[in-house]
């Protein structure tokens, strides 16, 4: 289903060597605007049809989806805000450091506000493009933009891996780091990564 009946709120240029378009993104809450869309992962595809909807209406969330300018949503992702609790085990001891560099002393050293990112998928005709890091960079204004009321410094992200698929090099690849060790009996696994990096010439 085309997007044609919502209003662009922000516009987005995606250029490559190859390739060149504008992209719109729009908030919604009808999920039937994805009937048409398809990420080529069956369980996800599955979910987008006869599930979202449901998750929309039962949780506190925001659902966002990128259009071209002929109205075929190319991408769609939904982010709720969090809360990253730390306890006093090897993954907190392995992370505080930069937890304590990039949080404010004002907020507790074992809960840290955050924005959670709960799905993100990009349909199969438009994936390598670099759509999915262009969906990182919205989700990382759009929670820039809470942090000036909620103090929210870190995206976290429970990142899917199966035997056929894994979006942690797709995190990996977008600054994201492992919050606990991988576990073979679970099929994701907890990211993390500040809202900003900061370069090497930033930190000195």
């Amino acid at each position: 289903m085309a997007v044609s009946q919502l209003q662009a709120r922000s516009i987005l240029s995606l250029s490559k060597a190859d390739m060149a378009m504008q992209l719109f993104r729009e908030q919604f809450t009808d999920a039937s605007i994805l009937s048409d869309f398809t990420c080529g992962l069956q369980a996800m595809d599955d979910f987008i049809h006869h599930n979202l909807q449901s998750y929309l209406d039962a949780y506190s969330c925001s659902a966002y989806c990128l259009y071209s300018e002929e109205g075929e949503i190319v991408a769609f992702f939904v982010i709720r805000h969090d809360t990253l609790a730390m306890f006093d085990d090897d993954t907190y001891h392995d992370h505080k450091m930069i937890y304590d560099r990039v949080l404010p002393p004002t907020v507790p050293v074992n809960e840290y506000p955050s924005v959670e990112i709960e799905y993100l998928a990009v349909a199969k005709d438009y994936q390598r493009q670099g759509i999915g890091s262009l969906c990182i960079e919205q989700i990382i204004d759009l929670a820039d933009e809470v942090s000036q009321l909620l103090r929210v410094e870190l995206i976290t992200v429970d990142a899917f891996k199966s035997e056929k698929y894994s979006a942690i090099p797709f995190y990996e690849k977008c600054n994201f780091s492992a919050l606990e060790y991988p576990d073979p009996n679970k099929d994701t696994l907890r990211m993390y990564r500040p809202i900003w990096i900061m370069t090497s010439e930033e930190e000195e």
